[in-house]
This record gives structure tokens, sequence and C-alpha cells, in this order.
């Protein structure tokens, strides 16, 4: 009877250290030493699953990341700059707490966001995007985009969308006709005419920089 109560005892106590003190796994090592800097809170150099759960605000600007896969650990993330990294492709999905996500300057060529229930700002300046993909994100009311180089964009779903900013980009033509709730779109730096943008229903939204 005494053996088996410190059996169980000695198995609870293992089991606490092991879900407490496991190392996490990082792919992308510069995202790993990035993070250790600065939110390695028990000082042991690594992070384990209770720190990676307490994180809410991550900054890794100018780290030399070249991917953002590890983001997963990070569940309860609020927000994110990742900005003057080079990270070709991005997929950031499934993040119920992220509302804000920055990664301007990172020389990005696609970027697929998927699931993110709270993000309501995304940044994507001066990169290098060719696609975008933006699906099951309910509440996002700032997009910008600008200085890349995209020749179509779908943002029709995107129905709380407020403020759009795709300044110097190859567009031709723009589908807004979903997108009610819109207060601004600026296009300026690409070849496009108010006529070859299809606004439907949505009269009141204010438009900078299209061509005469």
């Amino acid at each position: 009877m005494v053996k088996n109560k410190i059996f169980i005892i000695l198995s609870t106590f293992t089991a606490f250290i092991f879900f407490h003190g496991q190392a996490l796994k990082f792919r992308d090592k510069n995202f790993e030493k990035a993070v250790l800097e600065n939110y390695d809170l028990d000082q042991n150099g690594f992070i384990d699953k209770e720190e990676a759960l307490k994180l809410t605000r991550l900054f890794i600007v100018k780290k030399e990341v070249t991917s953002l896969e590890d983001l997963g650990l990070f569940q309860n993330v609020k927000m994110v700059m990742a900005d003057d990294n080079h990270i070709p492709e991005i997929s950031v999905k499934n993040l119920d707490q992220l509302e804000f996500f920055s990664c301007t300057g990172c020389k990005i060529s696609t970027f697929n966001g998927e699931n993110l229930k709270k993000l309501t700002s995304i940044y994507l300046d001066n990169n290098l995007l060719e696609k975008i993909s933006l699906k099951t994100i309910p509440r996002i009311d700032q997009l910008t985009l600008s200085l890349n180089k995209l020749k179509f964009i779908e943002v029709r779903e995107l129905k709380n969308l407020k403020h759009l900013n795709l300044e110097h980009n190859q567009l031709q033509q723009l589908d807004i006709s979903g997108n009610e709730a819109l207060q601004t779109l600026n296009v300026g730096g690409n070849k496009i005419k108010e006529t070859d943008i299809k606004k439907g229903m949505n009269t009141d939204v204010t438009i900078f920089g299209t061509e005469p």
C-alpha cells in the first residue's frame, strides 16, 4: 500500500515536471533565439509550454527570422511584430487570440491568413507580395498592403473592413462591392481608374489615388 502511494506521488511529480519543464521545439533557430532573449521567464535557457502560454506580445523585429511556423506554439499571442526579416512565405492560422499582425519589409511573396477570429489589423507593407489569401477573419478593419506586387486581391469576405491601403501595387481592377463598412481606400501608384473599381451599393467610401 505504501509502495503504491509512493509510486503515485512520484508519477504525479514526474508528470508535473514534464509538463512545466519540457523544452518546446522550434523550427527556426533565429526565431527561438529572439524569443529566448526576451521571454525566457525563468532564465533556464529554453521555452516551455507554460511560458509560451503566458506570452501575449511577440516582438521579433530585425532578428534574421526566415519562417513563422513557430507562431503556432504561442496560442495566446495577441500582437505579433516581425518586421524587417526575410520570410518568403507566411501562413498564419488558428490563433484565436491574435489581434494585430505586422510583417513589413520581409520580402514576403505569399501570405495566407485563416481562422483568425479576433484579428483586426494586418500590416504587410514593403514586401514582394504576389498572392494573398484571407479567410475566416471576421473582425479585420485595417488592411495595409502598400509597396507590393499584387495584381489581384479578393477582399469581399472582409465584411468589417474599414481601411484598405493598396498603394503602389500592380492592380488594374478591384471589387469592393461586399465591403459595406469600408470608409477609405488608397490605390495610388496603381494603373487603376475609379471606373475599374466595383463598388456596388458602397457609395460612401473615400477613394484616393485613382488615375484620371
